[in-house]
């Protein structure tokens, strides 16, 4: 077994997304940057399937991203359409 393939393993292991997302944010960001070195030597294959590893983590993200942003703006405008509906309700009462 080559000599970076046991760091390689760990790197692809934490950037399956079941366990990145149990990372912290300092680890999350030691294991990009793992990737990172390993990226510059690894033979071709080992560096292609470590790009796809990349390249999923980052389309979850995006994902996430954009749901979380659907939830929170949904939430907001529900917000404000109570508020706007409780400040009609107390002027007509005045």
């Amino acid at each position: 077994m080559p000599e970076y393939q046991w760091k390689l393993t760990i790197v692809e292991r934490n950037l399956l997304y079941s366990n990145w997302i149990n990372l912290m944010p300092e680890a999350q960001e030691r294991i990009l940057e793992e990737a990172e070195e390993l990226l510059r030597d690894l033979p071709l294959l080992d560096k292609q399937r470590l790009l796809t590893f990349l390249a999923s983590l980052k389309d979850t993200e995006k994902h996430l991203h954009h749901k979380i942003q659907q939830i929170v703006s949904h939430h907001i405008q529900k917000n404000a359409h109570n508020i706007i509906g409780r400040t009609l309700l107390s002027s007509s009462a005045i």
